[in-house]
């Protein structure tokens, strides 16, 4: 089971630089920037693909759709941003945390095969009240002198999530790299 928390930050490494051929479209959100050498440099979800409950995350395609969501969103949570990606079947609440991750044909190169369970926040957007207990944790890819900065988060103890709007920082920890995608969400009983 993937891990969640309300809060977590991490600093991301360095990514690999391996040119696409130029035959290669922009893919999608064709709005969004994009660079042809460092395609997953923007670590908005490009390079891997998700299901929530079975249900596969989409691309928000259409700018005017985004844009509806982004003020939505920042008038709900200052900290959900980059919601480039949504679940547009409502999703039922005891399957709401099963999320599955893997790399697509842009970034498996760049990625690599799945080194871990993705890492998942989860943000109540509708004031849902979910247990959790304070947990430290030490962050492997962050070192101070050689050692793993250990941080506090707080860590969901329950198995379903009631229902609601969410949104989903889902980060996907590759072998070579890791991307990152923000997901809304609604959930159902």
């Amino acid at each position: 089971m993937a891990r969640f928390a309300g809060a977590r930050w991490a600093l991301a490494g360095a990514l690999m630089a391996t040119a696409l051929p130029a035959a290669a479209q922009v893919p999608p959100p064709s709005y969004s920037r994009f660079s042809e050498r460092m395609p997953c440099v923007d670590r908005i979800g490009r390079c891997f693909d998700a299901t929530v409950g079975g249900k596969p995350v989409q691309v928000i395609a259409d700018k005017a759709e985004f844009e509806k969501l982004k003020a939505l969103l920042r008038s709900l949570n200052d900290n959900v941003r980059d919601v480039y990606w949504i679940v547009r079947e409502p999703v039922q609440g005891k399957l709401a945390l099963d999320v599955l991750t893997r790399p697509n044909a842009l970034g498996l190169q760049l990625l690599g095969d799945e080194k871990e369970e993705p890492d998942v926040t989860v943000y109540a957007l509708d004031g849902q009240d979910l247990e959790s207990e304070s947990e430290l944790v030490a962050q492997q890819s962050v070192r101070v002198n050689g050692q793993p900065v250990v941080t506090q988060q707080e860590t969901l103890t329950q198995d379903f999530l009631p229902p609601g709007r969410y949104a989903f920082a889902v980060k996907y920890l590759g072998r070579k790299n890791w991307d990152r995608k923000w997901v809304f969400l609604t959930v159902v009983k």
